[in-house]
């Protein structure tokens, strides 16, 4: 019996190992042929919580995301160049890409 038991594991050991890398492959292949980038959604200024005069000394146009003269990156519709919202950022555009 412990003959038949190991072979039973060996076999069930070689099953599961082809299947995962046959499973693997196909889909890395899938994947590489069906990519397709998707266009990012914005959000609506509503959903953004925008409003169009600055909080403090945070405003729009300090902001990387801000698209010259009146667009967001991240928000839909007109951007005042002295808004705001709460997805603001400081982050440097060299450290994470800038949307100029």
């Amino acid at each position: 019996m412990p003959a038949s038991g190991s072979s039973r594991r060996t076999f069930i050991k070689t099953v599961g190992v082809a299947a995962a890398a046959a499973t693997c492959s196909r889909a890395a292949t899938a994947t590489a042929q069906e990519y397709k980038p998707q266009v990012q959604k914005k959000l609506t200024q509503a959903a953004a919580r925008y409003q169009d005069h600055p909080k403090g000394n945070e405003i729009c146009a300090g902001c990387p995301y801000f698209v010259r003269p009146n667009g967001c990156v991240v928000v839909e519709g007109d951007i005042s160049p002295n808004g705001w919202c709460p997805i603001f950022t400081t982050f440097s555009p060299f450290d994470r890409g800038a949307h100029i």
